[in-house]
């Protein structure tokens, strides 16, 4: 009785004597994770404050379409802020995205995808915009139907991105915010 007694005791002691180990090799995993997840948040943030930024510059130039009073400068000059926007703040972050998604979860990973395929959209319509408008002449952009279609196409994708952006992002932050107060999150 008494051997089975200290046999089960030092059973238990060898045990628990291995948990903390396990937890160290399961700690490091979830941290490294934790990590790319906490890059994964910024980058998305990145991505929705350009998206408003375009949003913004695509609706100014909404407005300005119904308008011959405006000149065509300043629809140069918008456009060419939209097309500064998309290369340097949502290329870098998508492309980084892109990279590290296969590290993510799979919500996460949609969510890429649905952002990457506005991007994408947004920036062959900005292009064509450029187009539209150059090939137009003379002609105000107030009276060209085709650039006036695309910068309402512009702005769609511009809300597309804003609109998932900030939905990946206020869920992923709300995730990682329970996971560092300990709260136990259900992987997807």
């Amino acid at each position: 009785m008494i051997t089975a007694t200290i046999t089960r005791r030092v059973s238990m002691l060898a045990a628990f004597a291995l948990i903390p180990s396990a937890f160290a090799a399961s700690t490091t995993v979830t941290a490294e994770q934790l990590e790319m997840e906490k890059e994964g948040v910024q980058l998305i943030r990145q991505v929705e404050e350009v998206a408003r930024d375009v949003r913004y510059n695509a609706g100014r130039l909404n407005s300005f379409t119904g308008s011959m009073q405006v000149s065509k400068w300043t629809h140069v000059h918008h456009v060419d802020q939209i097309k500064s926007l998309v290369n340097d703040g949502l290329r870098p972050a998508l492309t980084r995205l892109e990279e590290i998604q296969p590290q993510l979860p799979d919500w996460k990973q949609q969510a890429i995808d649905r952002l990457i395929e506005s991007a994408k959209a947004l920036a062959a319509d900005v292009n064509d915009a450029f187009l539209a408008k150059n090939e137009a002449g003379a002609v105000p952009p107030a009276m060209n139907a085709e650039y006036k279609r695309l910068v309402t196409k512009i702005y769609s994708h511009a809300e597309a991105l804003v609109k998932t952006s900030d939905a990946a992002g206020t869920y992923a932050a709300a995730r990682l915010k329970a996971h560092e107060a300990g709260i136990k999150v259900a992987s997807e």
